[in-house]
């Protein structure tokens, strides 16, 4: 494999912590509120049966990942576990931080994931905000897809990988890894990621066991990615959220998100 294929591969085994693995301190942290904020999901796809899930951190916790059984949090090789941060936000005044602290080469992981909702089709955003002071030595992982090999959560393996990788020029681009196949996939004619800005991205999965399947990638509304027959084991799948990366300069460094959704819309 060429070193970004390599370094994307290593991503597929990390320890997957549920809420109760936290530890009851911690999660009494994560989910205490920090203030009764109301959200409004007006500007949020429509609001209505599209928007199936979001989370906006406005609560000041991570109860909207945690709460309901159906999310968690998935590190490896960190300290830090994801936390609710005024630093800097995309809308209102929270958004999500994720801490990594990769060092000689082992990867870290620091993702926030969801195993529902998780309909046949569904588009899956969240908003990320990379520090111009850090260093992407060969990839940082944003958005990543897992499957369960036996349809029931057990036995996870990789699916695919949205990273970031510098270019000859200094600025980021992303690129999509299909782990089932051991592809890279990389724009023609590369998209700056910008660097110390909000920036969406939007994935749009299609399972399907057959060639019917898809996944397509947006970057601020522009399409860089679609790869039509991409496919999975079985209907159970988990997007997670955050950052990995084998190289980043400093060690600990920080990445933002916020504003993530679960849609059957484009948002």
């Amino acid at each position: 494999m060429k070193s970004a294929d390599r370094a994307a591969g290593r991503s597929a085994d990390r320890r997957r912590l549920s809420p109760g693995a936290l530890g009851p301190a911690v999660l009494a942290l994560l989910l205490a509120p920090a203030c009764q904020q109301r959200v409004d999901l007006g500007s949020i796809g429509d609001g209505s049966a599209s928007l199936l899930w979001t989370a906006t951190f406005e609560r000041g916790d991570l109860s909207e990942w945690l709460a309901d059984g159906q999310g968690g949090n998935f590190a490896e090789n960190t300290t830090l576990a994801p936390a609710p941060t005024t630093v800097v936000a995309h809308s209102g005044r929270y958004a999500g931080l994720v801490t990594l602290s990769p060092s000689a080469s082992m990867t870290s992981t620091n993702y926030l994931f969801r195993d529902q909702p998780s309909p046949k089709a569904a588009y899956y955003s969240a908003w990320f905000y990379v520090p111009s002071t850090i260093t992407v030595s060969v990839w940082l992982s944003l958005t990543h897809f897992r499957g369960s090999m036996t349809g029931d959560g057990d036995n996870l393996y990789a699916l695919w990988d949205v990273n970031l990788y510098p270019r000859v020029d200094g600025s980021l681009a992303a690129q999509l890894y299909d782990y089932t196949n051991q592809k890279n996939y990389r724009q023609p004619v590369p998209v700056a990621f910008p660097v110390d800005a909000w920036v969406q991205l939007e994935v749009y999965l299609v399972k399907a066991t057959d060639a019917s399947g898809r996944i397509a990638v947006w970057q601020d509304g522009s399409l860089i990615f679609d790869d039509l027959g991409a496919t999975v084991a079985n209907d159970w799948t988990e997007w997670d959220a955050g950052g990995a990366s084998d190289e980043l300069a400093p060690s600990p460094a920080a990445v933002y998100l916020d504003d993530a959704a679960i849609s059957t819309t484009r948002l």
